[in-house]
């Protein structure tokens, strides 16, 4: 459990909290459709999952697991997003919604694992 909390405490809450950001942005650009506020937004959140997926390993297997889940499945929402976006296709914003519909549950997991996590006294 400590391993978890210096990840945590070592960016790992910073990147969580930068990506539900931007997942928010794409929300509030989705509804209603703003185009070019979901190019921007999109990118936004390409960028972000990138960094992440770039970041130093979560200790934990099993959230490691989920986190790669959610990284993965945020990531083809948000390509989709920039292709529906460019393009006005309805398919790649169906993917884009499916996709993000998985990512955040896997997201959700992982925040809430490290919620308990921090707020337990194991070490």
């Amino acid at each position: 459990m400590a391993k978890v909390r210096a990840w945590a405490a070592a960016g790992g809450t910073d990147t969580l909290s930068t990506i539900a950001k931007s997942l928010g942005q794409v929300d509030k650009d989705s509804h209603p459709v703003d185009l070019a506020g979901l190019q921007t937004s999109c990118a936004q959140l390409t960028a972000d999952v990138e960094a992440a997926q770039g970041d130093d390993p979560m200790p934990d297997k099993t959230l490691a697991k989920r986190w790669k889940l959610a990284l993965d499945h945020l990531g083809k929402s948000a390509s989709a997003c920039t292709v529906g976006a460019a393009s006005e296709d309805q398919a790649s914003f169906d993917l884009m919604s499916a996709e993000m519909s998985i990512g955040t549950e896997h997201l959700n997991a992982v925040v809430k694992r490290i919620n308990e996590i921090n707020a337990s006294s194991d070490s």
